[in-house]
């Protein structure tokens, strides 16, 4: 009988190309609800992008859910993004920890998180955006696009 091969990554033998956005101050909302014993909320935000050089590059879109509490005592939240670029959208997904009392992510501790998909001129996009937050309250997006 043959032998089963384990499969391959394809992705691991790709390149990427990277793309950084930067993000003003989000206008954040926050919705809370009693379920049980436990109060649960989702923080919906969005905010203005822009490129390394200033220029408007399109607006971000997303929102936080809490999931659980994690080994450390930080909250885990799950991330679900839309950066609606000019020629289509990037969708993200993905969790990041975050500290129990706050509703943004900790200053100057990066998170990343998959690309799942796009439309337009990103229609199948895939890869990685890794998201920190400045001490001002901005934020820097760094994408590896996989081609």
């Amino acid at each position: 009988p043959a032998i089963a091969q384990q499969p391959v990554l394809a992705s691991a033998a790709k390149k990427y190309t990277t793309m950084v956005l930067n993000q003003g101050v989000p206008k954040i909302d926050v919705l809370t609800t009693k379920v049980g014993q436990d109060i649960e909320s989702i923080v919906i935000f969005s905010a203005p992008l822009t490129t390394k050089s200033g220029k408007s590059a399109g607006n971000i879109a997303g929102f936080l859910t809490d999931l659980e509490t994690g080994a450390t005592g930080a909250e885990i939240r799950f991330r679900n993004i839309s950066f609606m670029l000019k020629g289509g959208q990037i969708i993200a997904n993905g969790t990041g920890e975050y500290e129990s009392a706050d509703r943004e992510m900790p200053v100057e501790r990066p998170s990343t998180i998959a690309i799942i998909g796009g439309t337009g001129k990103y229609i199948g996009a895939m890869g990685e955006v890794t998201t920190r937050k400045n001490a001002d309250g901005t934020f820097r997006h760094v994408f590896k696009l996989l081609k």
